[in-house]
């Protein structure tokens, strides 16, 4: 591993936003999709895991175990306990945000295209109707989901939608910060390289394998229900 030297090493883990972000006050956690800089540097500097902690392979040896296989698998998900029991019901928070979305949707004349996402993925079973009656509703976690609107006009799908995990309630942790992030599995700059070094590539439709796989708890259920 290349030399990293201590300034460098004091940019990534403190490194100081270098564009305003308008979404900051909304979504304060939601560094995948706005640290730009740390992640950047992070891939530039070549920091690698060296090897599992006990943690890990605690974590990992856990989720293994929990696969379960009938006719399809069935998988229970790796939280971090100490987190999760602390993330409260969003209901109120949700349902602004519901509101919001389907506004913008029926001032852009998106709204049944949108719908129409939903109803598709219904009929292949990707997801499912629940009812839960109003009196439960803050026994929930929900998750909010927006849009996503190409005009390209070579894309096969034109509208779809991104679901946030991030979202938090006070200083409460949200789904992602307390879900267990795993190890790093591959390195990003060697699979572009090799993506690009060979003449032929295969590409592989992994929408059945996805379907294939199921929430082993009910209870992990309840961090699925979308708005």
């Amino acid at each position: 591993m290349a030399e990293v030297s201590p300034s460098q090493l004091c940019f990534v883990l403190e490194s100081q936003s270098m564009y305003e972000d308008p979404l900051s006050d909304f979504f304060p956690d939601s560094d995948v999709q706005r640290g730009l800089e740390k992640m950047f540097g992070v891939e530039l500097l070549r920091i690698r895991e060296q090897g599992l902690t006990d943690y890990d392979e605690q974590k990992i040896a856990l989720f293994q175990q929990s696969i379960l296989f009938k006719d399809k698998y069935y998988v229970q998900l790796p939280w971090e306990e100490d987190k999760i029991s602390h993330v409260p019901p969003n209901h109120a928070v949700a349902l602004r945000i519901l509101e919001h979305v389907a506004q913008n949707l029926e001032r852009k004349q998106l709204y049944q295209d949108y719908l129409q996402v939903f109803q598709q993925q219904e009929r292949e079973g990707i997801i499912e109707e629940i009812f839960v009656p109003p009196q439960r509703f803050n026994e929930f976690i929900w998750i909010p989901h927006r849009p996503v609107v190409k005009s390209d006009p070579t894309t096969t799908t034109k509208i779809r939608r991104v679901f946030n995990c991030s979202l938090k309630v006070g200083d409460s942790p949200s789904l992602n910060e307390s879900t267990y992030q795993g190890v790093n599995l591959s390195d990003l700059l060697d699979l572009l390289l090799t993506f690009r070094s060979n003449k032929h590539v295969v590409l592989a439709d992994i929408k059945k394998a996805f379907l294939m796989i199921h929430l082993k708890l009910e209870l992990d259920n309840f961090f699925f229900e979308g708005w």
